[in-house]
Protein backbone atom coordinates (compact mmCIF):
# COMPACT_ATOMS: atom_id res chain seq x y z
CA UNK A 1 0.00 0.00 0.00
CA UNK A 2 2.84 2.38 0.71
CA UNK A 3 3.82 2.20 -2.63
CA UNK A 4 0.37 4.26 -3.60
CA UNK A 5 0.58 6.16 -0.59
CA UNK A 6 4.09 7.44 -0.54
CA UNK A 7 5.05 7.65 3.00
CA UNK A 8 6.73 11.15 4.40
CA UNK A 9 8.57 9.29 7.21
CA UNK A 10 11.33 6.17 6.44
CA UNK A 11 10.84 4.70 9.87
CA UNK A 12 9.29 1.76 11.03
CA UNK A 13 9.35 1.78 14.29
CA UNK A 14 8.74 -2.22 15.73
CA UNK A 15 7.05 -1.41 19.52
CA UNK A 16 9.22 -4.24 21.03
CA UNK A 17 12.31 -3.78 19.66
CA UNK A 18 12.23 0.22 20.43
CA UNK A 19 11.34 -0.90 24.01
CA UNK A 20 14.48 -2.93 24.19
CA UNK A 21 16.55 -0.54 23.20
CA UNK A 22 15.30 1.86 25.56
CA UNK A 23 16.10 -0.37 27.83
CA UNK A 24 19.32 -1.47 26.50
CA UNK A 25 20.43 2.59 26.83
CA UNK A 26 19.37 2.56 30.38
CA UNK A 27 21.66 -0.75 31.18
CA UNK A 28 24.41 0.66 28.99
CA UNK A 29 24.56 4.21 31.18
CA UNK A 30 24.39 1.94 34.62
CA UNK A 31 21.58 3.06 35.26
CA UNK A 32 19.90 0.83 37.92
CA UNK A 33 17.15 2.72 38.89
CA UNK A 34 14.61 5.11 37.22
CA UNK A 35 14.89 8.41 39.43
CA UNK A 36 11.61 10.06 40.53
CA UNK A 37 11.93 11.86 43.87
CA UNK A 38 14.75 13.24 46.49
CA UNK A 39 15.38 9.68 47.63
CA UNK A 40 16.19 8.05 44.75
CA UNK A 41 18.40 11.58 43.80
CA UNK A 42 20.24 10.95 47.17
CA UNK A 43 20.73 7.34 46.87
CA UNK A 44 22.28 7.84 43.23
CA UNK A 45 24.69 10.39 44.42
CA UNK A 46 26.08 8.12 47.48
CA UNK A 47 25.20 10.70 49.58
CA UNK A 48 25.72 9.70 53.44
CA UNK A 49 25.15 13.13 55.29
CA UNK A 50 22.20 13.80 57.42
CA UNK A 51 18.15 14.83 55.58
CA UNK A 52 18.98 18.46 56.65
CA UNK A 53 22.31 18.71 54.85
CA UNK A 54 20.52 17.27 52.03
CA UNK A 55 17.49 19.74 52.01
CA UNK A 56 20.49 22.41 51.86
CA UNK A 57 22.10 21.14 49.16
CA UNK A 58 19.04 20.62 47.10
CA UNK A 59 18.12 24.58 48.03
CA UNK A 60 21.63 25.58 47.15
CA UNK A 61 21.03 24.62 43.52
CA UNK A 62 17.34 25.37 43.31
CA UNK A 63 17.88 27.64 39.75
CA UNK A 64 14.16 27.96 39.46
CA UNK A 65 13.87 29.61 43.01
CA UNK A 66 17.66 31.98 42.80
CA UNK A 67 16.81 32.97 38.97
CA UNK A 68 13.05 34.01 39.38
CA UNK A 69 11.49 37.42 40.87
CA UNK A 70 8.19 38.41 42.31
CA UNK A 71 8.26 41.08 39.44
CA UNK A 72 8.64 38.72 36.29
CA UNK A 73 5.62 38.33 34.04
CA UNK A 74 3.45 35.57 34.15
CA UNK A 75 4.14 32.83 31.63
CA UNK A 76 0.94 32.25 29.49
CA UNK A 77 0.18 28.72 29.73
CA UNK A 78 -1.03 27.44 26.80
CA UNK A 79 -4.43 25.00 27.54
CA UNK A 80 -6.14 23.84 24.61
CA UNK A 81 -9.90 24.45 24.55
CA UNK A 82 -9.81 26.74 27.61
CA UNK A 83 -8.97 30.63 26.88
CA UNK A 84 -8.12 32.65 30.12
CA UNK A 85 -9.33 35.78 30.68
CA UNK A 86 -7.04 38.89 29.33
CA UNK A 87 -6.60 39.98 33.16
CA UNK A 88 -4.98 37.07 34.62
CA UNK A 89 -2.53 37.19 31.32
CA UNK A 90 -1.70 40.63 31.67
CA UNK A 91 -1.17 40.49 35.01
CA UNK A 92 -1.47 43.30 37.68
CA UNK A 93 -3.15 46.88 36.36
CA UNK A 94 -0.42 49.15 35.06
CA UNK A 95 -0.58 52.48 37.26
CA UNK A 96 -1.98 55.37 35.26
CA UNK A 97 1.12 57.90 35.69
CA UNK A 98 2.92 54.94 33.93
CA UNK A 99 1.14 54.74 30.94
CA UNK A 100 2.51 58.40 29.94
CA UNK A 101 5.84 56.94 28.98
CA UNK A 102 5.90 55.60 25.53
CA UNK A 103 7.97 51.92 26.74
CA UNK A 104 5.12 50.53 28.91
CA UNK A 105 2.31 51.75 26.10
CA UNK A 106 4.56 49.46 23.64
CA UNK A 107 4.96 46.95 26.26
CA UNK A 108 1.46 46.82 26.91
CA UNK A 109 0.24 46.76 23.48
CA UNK A 110 2.58 43.92 23.06
CA UNK A 111 1.73 41.45 26.23
CA UNK A 112 -2.18 42.27 24.27
CA UNK A 113 -1.10 41.70 21.12
CA UNK A 114 0.18 37.92 22.45
CA UNK A 115 -2.41 37.15 24.49
CA UNK A 116 -4.84 37.49 21.15
CA UNK A 117 -2.71 35.86 18.65
CA UNK A 118 -2.83 32.78 21.84
CA UNK A 119 -6.51 32.84 21.88
CA UNK A 120 -6.94 32.47 17.88
CA UNK A 121 -4.49 29.31 18.50
CA UNK A 122 -6.68 28.30 21.53
CA UNK A 123 -10.10 28.55 19.03
CA UNK A 124 -8.49 25.88 16.63
CA UNK A 125 -9.11 23.50 20.10
CA UNK A 126 -12.51 25.04 20.94
CA UNK A 127 -14.34 22.07 19.76
CA UNK A 128 -12.45 19.78 21.22
CA UNK A 129 -12.83 18.61 24.98
CA UNK A 130 -9.90 17.51 26.89
CA UNK A 131 -10.14 15.18 29.65
CA UNK A 132 -9.14 15.99 33.46
CA UNK A 133 -6.25 13.47 33.55
CA UNK A 134 -5.89 14.42 37.26
CA UNK A 135 -3.80 11.95 39.36
CA UNK A 136 -4.67 12.19 42.81
CA UNK A 137 -8.05 10.28 42.94
CA UNK A 138 -6.69 6.87 41.10
CA UNK A 139 -7.29 3.34 41.81
CA UNK A 140 -3.77 1.19 42.41
CA UNK A 141 -1.68 2.52 40.44
CA UNK A 142 -0.09 -0.63 39.38
CA UNK A 143 2.00 -0.03 36.36
CA UNK A 144 5.73 1.14 36.75
CA UNK A 145 7.12 4.05 34.98
CA UNK A 146 9.74 3.10 31.86
CA UNK A 147 9.04 -0.44 31.62
CA UNK A 148 6.36 -0.39 29.10
CA UNK A 149 5.23 1.62 25.70
CA UNK A 150 2.96 4.34 25.87
CA UNK A 151 1.14 4.64 22.11
CA UNK A 152 -1.05 7.51 21.46
CA UNK A 153 -3.89 7.67 18.87
CA UNK A 154 -5.54 10.06 16.93
CA UNK A 155 -9.40 8.22 15.92
CA UNK A 156 -11.24 10.18 12.75
CA UNK A 157 -14.66 10.20 11.92
CA UNK A 158 -15.94 8.46 8.53
CA UNK A 159 -16.28 10.05 5.62
CA UNK A 160 -17.39 9.33 1.88
CA UNK A 161 -15.57 9.93 -0.98
CA UNK A 162 -15.94 9.52 -4.80
CA UNK A 163 -13.31 9.34 -7.03
CA UNK A 164 -12.92 12.68 -9.08
CA UNK A 165 -13.86 14.51 -5.96
CA UNK A 166 -11.71 16.82 -3.83
CA UNK A 167 -10.41 15.05 -0.91
CA UNK A 168 -11.53 16.42 2.39
CA UNK A 169 -9.59 16.78 5.38
CA UNK A 170 -11.15 13.82 8.28
CA UNK A 171 -12.69 15.63 11.02
CA UNK A 172 -11.06 14.41 14.57
CA UNK A 173 -13.21 11.91 16.66
CA UNK A 174 -11.40 11.29 19.57
CA UNK A 175 -7.98 10.49 20.85
CA UNK A 176 -6.69 7.71 23.35
CA UNK A 177 -3.47 6.57 25.06
CA UNK A 178 -2.71 2.97 25.12
CA UNK A 179 -0.24 0.68 27.12
CA UNK A 180 1.87 -1.62 24.74
CA UNK A 181 0.95 -4.90 26.53
CA UNK A 182 -2.88 -4.10 26.13
CA UNK A 183 -4.62 -6.15 23.60
CA UNK A 184 -5.80 -4.82 19.83
CA UNK A 185 -9.44 -5.98 20.86
CA UNK A 186 -9.12 -3.14 24.09
CA UNK A 187 -8.86 -0.42 22.13
CA UNK A 188 -11.55 -1.37 19.55
CA UNK A 189 -14.11 -1.91 22.23
CA UNK A 190 -13.69 1.38 23.57
CA UNK A 191 -13.67 3.17 20.41
CA UNK A 192 -17.03 4.83 19.86
CA UNK A 193 -19.03 4.68 16.55
CA UNK A 194 -22.95 6.04 16.36
CA UNK A 195 -22.79 3.26 13.59
CA UNK A 196 -22.30 0.71 16.32
CA UNK A 197 -25.65 1.91 17.30
CA UNK A 198 -27.70 -0.05 14.02
CA UNK A 199 -28.62 -1.51 11.77
CA UNK A 200 -31.12 1.20 11.23
CA UNK A 201 -34.41 -0.38 10.17
CA UNK A 202 -37.42 1.00 8.70
CA UNK A 203 -39.70 1.74 11.58
CA UNK A 204 -42.01 4.07 10.70
CA UNK A 205 -45.08 1.36 11.21
CA UNK A 206 -43.47 0.44 14.49
CA UNK A 207 -41.10 2.76 16.10
CA UNK A 208 -40.17 0.36 19.16
CA UNK A 209 -38.85 -2.04 17.08
CA UNK A 210 -35.60 -0.36 17.16
CA UNK A 211 -35.26 -0.35 20.45
CA UNK A 212 -36.02 -4.22 20.80
CA UNK A 213 -34.12 -5.25 18.23
CA UNK A 214 -30.97 -3.03 18.72
CA UNK A 215 -31.21 -4.01 22.73
CA UNK A 216 -31.10 -7.44 22.36
CA UNK A 217 -27.81 -7.73 21.39
CA UNK A 218 -24.99 -6.14 23.05
CA UNK A 219 -21.78 -8.36 21.60
CA UNK A 220 -18.63 -6.82 20.09
CA UNK A 221 -19.15 -6.63 15.99
CA UNK A 222 -17.26 -7.90 13.35
CA UNK A 223 -14.49 -5.11 12.51
CA UNK A 224 -10.80 -4.76 11.37
CA UNK A 225 -7.55 -2.62 11.70
CA UNK A 226 -5.57 -2.33 9.04
CA UNK A 227 -1.78 -1.36 10.44
CA UNK A 228 1.18 -1.08 7.83
CA UNK A 229 0.80 -4.35 6.00
CA UNK A 230 -1.35 -6.40 7.85
CA UNK A 231 -5.14 -7.30 8.82
CA UNK A 232 -6.53 -7.50 12.14
CA UNK A 233 -9.16 -8.80 12.34
CA UNK A 234 -11.85 -9.18 15.26
CA UNK A 235 -13.14 -13.30 14.99
CA UNK A 236 -13.64 -13.27 18.81
CA UNK A 237 -17.18 -14.48 17.82
CA UNK A 238 -18.06 -17.39 15.77
CA UNK A 239 -20.29 -15.03 13.82
CA UNK A 240 -17.83 -12.45 13.14
CA UNK A 241 -16.86 -12.20 9.61
CA UNK A 242 -13.69 -11.71 8.33
CA UNK A 243 -13.90 -8.25 6.07
CA UNK A 244 -10.45 -8.12 5.15
CA UNK A 245 -10.97 -12.02 2.96
CA UNK A 246 -12.59 -10.12 -0.36
CA UNK A 247 -9.41 -7.24 0.21
CA UNK A 248 -7.11 -9.28 0.39
CA UNK A 249 -8.37 -11.42 -2.34
CA UNK A 250 -8.48 -8.00 -4.79
CA UNK A 251 -4.71 -7.18 -3.72
CA UNK A 252 -3.14 -10.37 -5.24
CA UNK A 253 -4.27 -9.31 -8.56
CA UNK A 254 -3.14 -5.54 -7.94
CA UNK A 255 0.67 -5.18 -9.07
CA UNK A 256 1.09 -2.02 -7.16
CA UNK A 257 0.36 -3.51 -3.92
CA UNK A 258 2.92 -5.58 -2.23
CA UNK A 259 1.68 -8.62 -0.08
CA UNK A 260 -0.96 -8.18 2.89
CA UNK A 261 -0.79 -10.19 5.65
CA UNK A 262 -3.95 -11.19 8.05
CA UNK A 263 -3.37 -12.00 11.49
CA UNK A 264 -6.52 -12.35 14.51
CA UNK A 265 -7.15 -9.18 16.76
CA UNK A 266 -7.50 -10.68 20.38
CA UNK A 267 -4.28 -12.82 19.87
CA UNK A 268 -2.23 -9.28 19.23
CA UNK A 269 -0.58 -6.69 21.84
CA UNK A 270 0.37 -3.49 20.48
CA UNK A 271 3.73 -4.45 21.18
CA UNK A 272 3.92 -6.66 18.17
CA UNK A 273 3.12 -3.75 15.89
CA UNK A 274 5.08 -2.48 13.57
CA UNK A 275 3.86 1.37 11.75
CA UNK A 276 5.15 4.62 11.10
CA UNK A 277 4.45 7.23 13.32
CA UNK A 278 1.97 9.77 11.75
CA UNK A 279 0.54 7.12 8.49
CA UNK A 280 -2.83 7.19 8.51
CA UNK A 281 -4.03 3.09 9.29
CA UNK A 282 -7.70 2.01 8.81
CA UNK A 283 -10.33 0.83 11.18
CA UNK A 284 -13.13 -0.84 9.63
CA UNK A 285 -16.69 -2.14 11.48
CA UNK A 286 -20.06 -2.57 10.77
CA UNK A 287 -19.50 -4.03 7.07
CA UNK A 288 -18.46 -0.47 5.17
CA UNK A 289 -17.85 1.92 7.78
CA UNK A 290 -14.49 3.07 7.87
CA UNK A 291 -12.59 5.47 9.90
CA UNK A 292 -9.15 6.51 9.77
CA UNK A 293 -6.45 6.46 13.00
CA UNK A 294 -2.75 7.66 13.28
CA UNK A 295 -0.22 6.60 15.84
CA UNK A 296 0.91 10.19 17.04
CA UNK A 297 3.25 9.04 19.54
CA UNK A 298 4.88 5.89 21.18
CA UNK A 299 7.11 6.74 23.76
CA UNK A 300 8.07 5.19 27.28
CA UNK A 301 5.16 5.37 29.95
CA UNK A 302 6.70 8.36 33.02
CA UNK A 303 6.19 9.27 36.20
CA UNK A 304 3.70 11.72 34.72
CA UNK A 305 1.41 9.33 33.30
CA UNK A 306 -1.79 7.84 34.76
CA UNK A 307 -0.23 4.48 36.35
CA UNK A 308 -3.29 3.00 36.66
CA UNK A 309 -3.76 -0.39 34.40
CA UNK A 310 -7.35 -0.48 34.90
CA UNK A 311 -7.65 3.35 33.07
CA UNK A 312 -6.54 2.23 29.75
CA UNK A 313 -7.04 2.36 26.88
CA UNK A 314 -7.07 6.15 28.38
CA UNK A 315 -10.02 8.90 26.28
CA UNK A 316 -7.57 12.38 26.57
CA UNK A 317 -9.44 14.37 24.17
CA UNK A 318 -12.89 14.41 21.70
CA UNK A 319 -14.37 16.19 19.69
CA UNK A 320 -17.69 18.19 21.17
CA UNK A 321 -20.88 16.71 19.20
CA UNK A 322 -22.55 18.74 16.21
CA UNK A 323 -25.91 19.92 16.99
CA UNK A 324 -28.39 19.21 14.06
CA UNK A 325 -31.35 21.39 14.70
CA UNK A 326 -34.87 19.83 13.51
CA UNK A 327 -35.84 20.28 10.61
CA UNK A 328 -38.95 21.90 11.08
CA UNK A 329 -39.19 23.54 14.04
CA UNK A 330 -35.54 24.28 14.41
CA UNK A 331 -34.91 24.17 18.22
CA UNK A 332 -35.16 20.30 19.46
CA UNK A 333 -32.45 17.92 18.98
CA UNK A 334 -33.14 15.78 16.13
CA UNK A 335 -34.50 12.02 16.97
CA UNK A 336 -35.31 10.28 13.45
CA UNK A 337 -34.85 10.60 9.67
CA UNK A 338 -37.53 10.75 7.17
CA UNK A 339 -36.84 9.86 3.69
CA UNK A 340 -38.87 9.92 1.03
CA UNK A 341 -41.55 12.21 2.71
CA UNK A 342 -43.74 14.39 0.39
CA UNK A 343 -44.30 16.37 3.21
CA UNK A 344 -40.83 17.65 3.49
CA UNK A 345 -38.69 19.90 1.62
CA UNK A 346 -35.58 18.04 2.22
CA UNK A 347 -34.85 14.51 1.54
CA UNK A 348 -33.68 13.57 4.10
CA UNK A 349 -35.28 15.02 6.59
CA UNK A 350 -34.30 15.47 10.23
CA UNK A 351 -36.71 15.77 12.56
CA UNK A 352 -37.62 15.79 16.62
CA UNK A 353 -39.61 13.58 18.23
CA UNK A 354 -42.58 15.92 18.59
CA UNK A 355 -42.67 17.52 15.39
CA UNK A 356 -42.83 13.69 14.02
CA UNK A 357 -45.76 13.05 15.81
CA UNK A 358 -47.63 16.48 14.54
CA UNK A 359 -46.06 16.72 11.53
CA UNK A 360 -46.51 12.86 10.19
CA UNK A 361 -48.85 11.04 12.20
CA UNK A 362 -52.64 11.64 13.67
CA UNK A 363 -54.33 9.28 15.80
CA UNK A 364 -51.00 7.00 15.57
CA UNK A 365 -51.40 6.48 11.57
CA UNK A 366 -49.30 7.55 9.16
CA UNK A 367 -50.31 10.60 6.87
CA UNK A 368 -48.97 9.69 3.46
CA UNK A 369 -46.29 7.56 2.87
CA UNK A 370 -42.81 7.47 3.89
CA UNK A 371 -39.51 5.79 5.69
CA UNK A 372 -38.17 6.59 8.69
CA UNK A 373 -34.93 5.55 10.89
CA UNK A 374 -33.80 6.01 14.19
CA UNK A 375 -31.16 9.11 14.43
CA UNK A 376 -28.17 8.50 16.92
CA UNK A 377 -25.83 11.54 17.58
CA UNK A 378 -22.05 11.68 17.61
CA UNK A 379 -21.63 12.67 21.58
CA UNK A 380 -19.58 9.86 23.06
CA UNK A 381 -20.42 8.84 26.82
CA UNK A 382 -17.35 9.87 28.54
CA UNK A 383 -18.66 8.01 31.77
CA UNK A 384 -18.04 4.45 29.81
CA UNK A 385 -15.06 5.57 28.65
Amino acid sequence: MENIYKPRIDRIIHVQNALSEFRNELLQNRTSRIVQSDNDIKEAMGFTGSSNTFEKLLESVDVGEHLSSPKDIAVFTFNPGKIQNPASVVGKKIPTKAMKFKCVQYASESRLGSFKRAVEAKLRYSKHKYMDLSLEALPVKDLVPYQEMLLVIRIYEPFKHKTGQRLRHPRFSHEFHVLSSQFLTELKDKIYCNCDAGPFYEISENRSLWNERNNSNDTPKSGFFFIHDTFYNDLRQESHHDYSAVVRKWAEKQSMIGELRSERMENTRFADLQFRIGYPQLYQHQGNCEHLFVISDCRLLAATDVLSRARYPLLVSYALPRHIPCNICGLCEVRYVVRSSVREIFDPAYVCQSCLELYHYKDGQKIEDFELHRYISSRINVSES
